[in-house]
């Protein structure tokens, strides 16, 4: 169906605001199954990715997270590019001014423009960004900015005020950039990347860009001073501002008031591109007036000449309670509406961009007359954010975290290409080559565990020494797969046992013997683990069914108490499931519940 997308500035498409990078822990696990679906995140980091590393890889399969670092100039190019050769979409500069209805908010009409043009449309997703009445903080001067250098959107914020919707102030903040050539890299800590660099999107065969390593200098006690001295000039800490920071990315300040034991703290010296010399320092997100930003920026070393470019700032922007969402991300009563992104109150591009893409999704589903897409807490970590905003809100901007995840040793970032397969095949958004790509592959992998549940292990056979230098006795024969299960088996010994595998190095698009070595070794090492959470989750699944009546009047369901009644109308949960999930609501409140409903069905 035709779409138009509608952004205040065409050449910002794909801009990089904050931090020039995508993934990281919970962040990585997000692109990976956005691409897995069909988006398009992971191919265009994969394309412009200048330096590539898995993090947590020491602490296990399940939460290791690839981020890279992007070339935030090729990345905005190829993004706009992607979008231009796009079937069926048009690219419009203007700024939304209202949303227009047939009456009061039933039936859309299309989207109003702040230069009286009208863009007709059956359906609308909202994504403001920190555009949304945005105002720029610098020490205690104050701007309306959507971010630097470029206007707020006012007119759409008082319109959805107007409606009614219950709406905060948030925060956000950014770095100071610097020249590049003003500072001494001999005196910091080289980060080199991964060797080989591995990519994000399961479909990439190769990534083109040249690598460079990232750098780490540390704060001292000369930055601290700075800091305490001129708390009362930041524009945090001097009372003007009025929104709520992001709690997993403090500013700087934020840092010394609230873990003043710290001695120092680690600074990521980034490049932002390889087509300018600018470096973002990432860690020392400040809104301190540009002439503390300079002493602070000094007191680092190597930067003691450095010269900043472009100074950090805080921003402060409305968000929207997402409590009034829907699942499918539609916006309450607002009919053919959705919001996705920080409107919402999350944080970061990957959160915006599994958003944007669920929302998307969903409201085209909705004119084709489709059943929404709705992903369980169990199948994507992209399930468990919308879960997490729709059943229990955010008071601050909404960051994902593997501990946010109960069921995350089924949700390994590398996995999400094998678990969401069905939802991707339903929706139409790979290619029919690129679903081959991943049922081929899940085909070898097949063969490789049918393989190891088959071949016997004895002292004499070509596998015995291996476990013997392993230090394992084998008094009995035993299968490949529970020779794997002893924790004496490292991946060293288990490169040594699979190479003897018929066609284990055969070679194959998409398959990375070390990749495939590891999550062998997870599967078997964790099945008991596993299979214990599919006991459980069956449970839930049962809940999750249950669909709560829309007409349902809760407040004069009997039994239930006058605190479980009020969660209930502020959250509005659409299954039992949700209603589960929502804080102070006690499974016997939802078995009531569920009594009710049932009685109300035979009725």
């Amino acid at each position: 169906m035709p779409t138009t997308l509608l952004t205040l500035n065409l050449d910002q498409i794909g801009q990089m605001s904050c931090n020039p990078s995508i993934g990281g822990v919970g962040k990585g696990h997000m692109v990976r199954e956005i691409d897995a679906l069909g988006g398009a995140m992971g191919r265009l980091i994969d394309a412009t990715g200048i330096h590539f590393r898995i993090l947590n890889e020491s602490r296990g399969f399940a939460v290791r997270g690839p981020r890279a670092q992007a070339d935030k100039v090729k990345y905005r190019i190829a993004a706009r590019r992607l979008l231009e050769a796009t079937p069926h979409l048009r690219l419009r500069q203007g700024m939304a001014a209202k949303l227009l209805w047939e009456a009061g908010t039933k039936g859309l009409k299309g989207v109003e423009l702040l230069d009286g043009s009208i863009l007709p449309c059956d359906a609308v997703v909202v994504t403001t960004g920190t555009f949304l009445n945005g105002q720029i903080l610098i020490g205690e001067r104050r701007h309306e900015a959507g971010r630097a250098g470029e206007p707020p959107s006012t007119h759409l914020g008082l319109q959805l005020r107007a409606l009614g919707l219950r709406h905060r102030r948030l925060k956000t903040g950014t770095s100071p950039r610097i020249a590049k050539a003003t500072v001494d890299f001999d005196r910091l800590m080289p980060q080199p990347g991964d060797d080989p660099p591995r990519p994000f999107s399961f479909f990439t065969d190769h990534l083109p860009q040249p690598q460079v390593h990232c750098h780490i200098t540390f704060t001292s006690p000369r930055t601290e001073a700075l800091v305490r001295e001129n708390l009362h000039r930041s524009a945090m800490y001097g009372g003007h501002v009025e929104g709520v920071g992001p709690r997993y990315c403090p500013s700087i300040e934020d840092k010394y008031v609230k873990f003043p034991d710290h001695e120092r703290h680690q600074i990521f010296v980034e490049p932002e591109s390889l087509e300018t010399e600018e470096i973002y320092l990432s860690g020392l997100s400040t809104s301190m007036p540009p002439d503390v930003q300079e002493g602070m920026v000094h007191s680092l070393e190597g930067f003691e000449r450095a010269e900043i470019l472009r100074p950090g700032y805080a921003i402060e922007y409305d968000a929207f309670d997402p409590l009034q969402l829907r699942r499918d991300l539609g916006m309450g009563e607002l009919e053919g509406v959705w919001f996705a992104g920080q409107i919402n109150g999350t944080t970061g591009y990957e959160e915006a961009a599994g958003q944007g893409f669920l929302a998307g999704l969903n409201a085209a589903r909705w004119l084709l007359e489709k059943e929404a897409l709705v992903l369980r807490r169990d199948e994507a970590y992209l399930g468990v954010m919308v879960d997490d905003l729709v059943t229990k809100g955010t008071d601050e901007p909404y960051r994902m975290l593997t501990a946010r995840a109960e069921h995350r040793l089924g949700l390994a970032c590398d996995l999400a290409d094998a678990r969401l397969l069905e939802h991707a095949r339903a929706i139409g958004a790979l290619l029919p080559s690129e679903l081959s790509r991943v049922e081929d592959k899940l085909h070898r992998r097949a063969r490789l565990r049918a393989q190891c549940d088959e071949v016997w292990v004895t002292q004499s056979s070509v596998f015995g020494p291996v476990a013997e230098a392993a230090g394992l006795s084998l008094k009995a024969g035993l299968s490949l797969s529970e020779l794997f299960r002893r924790q004496q088996m490292t991946t060293k010994h288990a490169d040594e046992s699979l190479g003897m595998l018929e066609g284990w190095r055969d070679p194959q698009p998409a398959w990375d013997p070390t990749w495939e070595r590891d999550l062998l070794l997870f599967e078997l090492r964790y099945a008991g683990y596993r299979e214990r959470e599919s006991r459980l989750l069956e449970h839930h699944r049962d809940w999750d069914a249950v669909r709560i009546p829309g007409d349902m009047v809760i407040e004069s369901l009997p039994s239930l108490s006058r605190e479980v009644k009020e969660k209930l109308l502020l959250h509005r949960p659409e299954t039992l499931g949700q209603a589960s999930r929502i804080p102070g609501i006690t499974p016997a409140a939802v078995t009531l519940l569920h009594l009710m409903i049932e009685k109300r069905r035979s009725a």
